[in-house]
């Protein structure tokens, strides 16, 4: 869900160079087609995945397509969801450990703490994505770093920008809550995961064993190297992306496909959960021309009632905005992200 593309300014904060998945888009995201297929997933042959006008990446159809016809499916499996997290062989007892203890909140640390691992661990392998993890075509095509398929979000700031930035306005508290939360469950995370990712990547804590001293890299105290930010992409994915998962108690899940599509008022497809299953169906919602871009509506319930300046808090962008006004905005004490005074 990335309505706020790469924003064109001069200032520091919003000059952002060309997302590097661009240059190899096509092949990334044939990948995730392809996998998905694999996992029993229906994806209508008149789909493509296309740079979008909103920013970063979008799904089109080529051909004209009816009224509620089928436009893919999205099988459980193929979800990401805490039961992913909480049955891994590697960290699944521990995640499970840390939502007893952390209640509700927790199911969100363990879900961002199994991506993470599986992200740095898979990165290690493969660049590309091709290596041992379930979701790996999924995973590559997320955005782990700012600018990423044009996703924007104040967890990819440094801190002086969110002073310089945010300070004042009615944004400020929430995002320093939130990066205050994400950079404890960093802290927590790297607990839980480090040995597994050490070991992806041919390090060892302790010796298991003779090796020559060019066998073995060294593992580095404190944080694994990239947890940081993959914990931080994670977050942002979740907050972004996830959609609630009626299998699960205060559960969310990630439905690949679906979470690309970008956002608007006026969806033109719609989506349901089937109960036998769990299977994701998405169908249009009218009929679409060829060329025409898919979009669909989160959360619409949060859209009619959450002020707009904690959708640039939660999501990273503002309903009804362009995305050249968000670096006014910010400046500008009149708008929406500063509390206005009521006329008397």
């Amino acid at each position: 869900m990335t309505c706020w593309g790469l924003l064109a300014s001069s200032a520091a904060l919003f000059a952002m160079s060309p997302a590097p998945e661009n240059l190899v888009a096509k092949e990334k995201y044939d990948k995730l087609l392809g996998w998905l297929r694999s996992q029993d997933a229906i994806v209508n042959d008149k789909i493509r995945i296309v740079p979008s006008p909103y920013g970063g990446f979008g799904a089109a159809v080529v051909e004209e397509v009816e009224e509620e016809e089928l436009l893919f499916t999205v099988p459980r499996s193929a979800c990401l969801t805490l039961k992913d997290a909480v049955t891994d062989s590697q960290c699944g007892e521990a995640f499970s450990k840390l939502i007893q203890k952390a209640g509700p909140g927790g199911n969100t640390v363990a879900m961002a703490g199994f991506m993470a691992k599986e992200y740095l661990a898979q990165k290690e392998k493969d660049e590309n994505a091709a290596g041992d993890s379930k979701f790996g075509p999924y995973l590559a095509t997320l955005p782990w770093e700012r600018g990423v398929n044009s996703q924007e979000h104040a967890l990819f700031w440094s801190g002086d920008d969110v002073g310089k930035y945010l300070e004042g306005t009615m944004c400020f508290d929430e995002t320093d809550a939130l990066r205050s939360e994400v950079d404890l469950a960093i802290r927590v995370i790297n607990g839980i995961t480090a040995s597994s990712i050490r070991a992806a990547r041919g390090e060892e804590t302790e010796p298991t064993g003779f090796s020559w001293p060019w066998e073995v890299k060294q593992a580095s105290p404190g944080l694994v190297d990239g947890i940081d930010g993959a914990v931080k992409g994670a977050f942002v994915s979740l907050l972004t992306r996830s959609f609630e998962d009626g299998d699960e108690d205060n559960g969310e899940k990630l439905v690949p496909l679906l979470d690309m599509l970008q956002h608007s008022k006026e969806p033109n497809v719609s989506h349901i959960m089937r109960k036998d299953d769990g299977t994701v169906e998405v169908r249009a919602k009218r009929k679409l021309a060829a060329g025409e871009e898919l979009l669909n509506q989160y959360r619409e319930e949060e859209e009619e009632k959450m002020p707009k300046h904690r959708f640039f808090s939660r999501f990273g962008f503002v309903p009804g905005s362009s995305v050249k006004d968000i670096p006014s905005m910010l400046e500008d004490p009149t708008s929406i992200f500063y509390p206005q005074k009521a006329e008397v």
